[in-house]
């Protein structure tokens, strides 16, 4: 009977530990690449969040500076300004005694002596000279393109285009404006 014991006795340790349950090597090798990929779609998703976040920071600055710009030009029409002697002289610069800069040109946080954004003077220091040591540092990573077309007789349009750098990347916000021949001064 002892021997029957002992047989039964081995029969049951074997089968037990050949019906333990439990995680092989590859399972858990096939979890870990699952989470793994979970975990870089997450940083991923992250990562393109904040990317975004800054750009929006960057574009909300951008139309802030294209707004500045336009309502600028406006109030140089209509404020008695000596630099505008006539409708004319709200062109650009390739246009004879046109005020306004052509091309792609800094932002500066000062207008110049003249008080109209994206003319020559922008950026000088207050001694009213360029190339001084007292001339101001553009605004870092932003510029800005205004471009004035006549459309007929007494209209123009007006663009300004902010170019502004993201990741890495440059983008642009513009803003069209017409402006027609009349002030409340008499030029």
């Amino acid at each position: 009977m002892s021997e029957c014991l002992d047989h039964k006795m081995t029969n049951w340790e074997s089968s037990a530990g050949g019906n333990e349950a439990g995680f092989s090597y590859i399972d858990v090798l096939i979890a870990i690449g699952i989470l793994m990929t979970g975990i870089v779609a997450l940083l991923s998703a992250m990562t393109a969040a904040v990317a975004t976040s800054g750009r929006s920071e960057q574009q909300l600055l951008a139309k802030q500076f294209a707004t500045s710009t336009m309502e600028s030009i406006f109030s140089a029409r209509d404020i008695n300004n000596p630099k505008i002697t006539s409708f004319a002289v709200i062109a650009n610069d390739t246009t004879p005694n046109g005020l306004f800069l052509t091309g792609v040109t800094p932002i500066y946080d000062s207008t110049g002596a003249d008080g109209i954004i994206g003319t020559a003077d922008d950026g000088w220091g207050p001694d009213g000279k360029k190339g001084t040591a007292d001339d101001l540092t553009p605004v870092n990573g932003l510029s800005r393109k205004i471009e004035i077309t006549p459309v007929s007789p007494g209209l123009i349009s007006i663009t300004v285009t902010i170019y502004y750098q993201s990741s890495g990347l440059t983008f642009s916000q513009s803003l069209t404006s017409y402006m027609a021949n009349y002030n409340t001064q008499s030029v």
